[in-house]
């Protein structure tokens, strides 16, 4: 119960950290690197002391091939929605960064998926007796409000984590999730929303 209550803290206080440094200090490159080499050194130094940790987090192979044939018919259906709605709106963009992104974003994705459906949904379905599905909308309005700083992300952002957390209680599988996390958010910013991440996030603080 100690390590849910420290590790349910540190995501909050993550989220925190994500409002002041990314959202009002605009570091959002700066906060994106702190929070996947803190995560990074967590898990390795939790993993060092109880190797179970792995397995009971999800960071494992088994459950993966079947969480890509569930989570597949949502990509496609989700980037076709994307596309239609670029199109639509003439937001659209074809850039080759999406391709970076694309390679990129997964390992970012998988990061927040640790702590939404992991150590937050996860941690909460081991030790309470809430029911399922109030952790699943509850794992998706956390999400959401992490993202209330730009409006057109809090309805994708709700919608992804209802679609992760109800995948992940299914097979319990954490890399499939964040692999499809990052496609998801490649999708809706260059289809959807016409907005580069590399420019924005990399190049703009790297080349000023």
């Amino acid at each position: 119960m100690t390590h849910t209550r420290l590790e349910i803290a540190a995501v909050l206080l993550t989220g925190v950290a994500h409002f002041l440094i990314a959202n009002w200090l605009d570091l959002q490159l700066v906060f994106i690197v702190g929070a996947c080499l803190f995560w990074i050194a967590f898990v390795a130094l939790r993993a060092s002391r109880d190797t179970t940790v792995l397995a009971t987090w999800g960071l494992t192979t088994r459950n993966f091939g079947r969480s890509i044939r569930i989570l597949a018919p949502a990509a496609i259906l989700t980037t076709a929605c994307f596309i239609a709605y670029g199109l639509w709106t003439g937001a659209c963009l074809l850039h080759w960064h999406i391709v970076l992104i694309g390679l990129m974003y997964p390992a970012w994705g998988l990061v927040q998926q640790f702590l939404i459906v992991a150590l937050l949904a996860g941690n909460l379905r081991r030790q309470t007796r809430i029911p399922e599905g109030w952790l699943v909308l509850l794992a998706a309005g956390v999400f959401a409000a992490a993202h209330a700083h730009t409006l057109p992300l809090v309805a994708p952002a709700f919608c992804l984590a209802l679609i992760t957390t109800t995948v992940y209680f299914r097979t319990h599988n954490l890399w499939a999730v964040g692999i499809f996390h990052g496609w998801f958010a490649t999708g809706l910013y260059f289809f959807a929303l016409g907005r580069n991440p590399w420019h924005e996030v990399v190049a703009a603080r790297m080349w000023p």
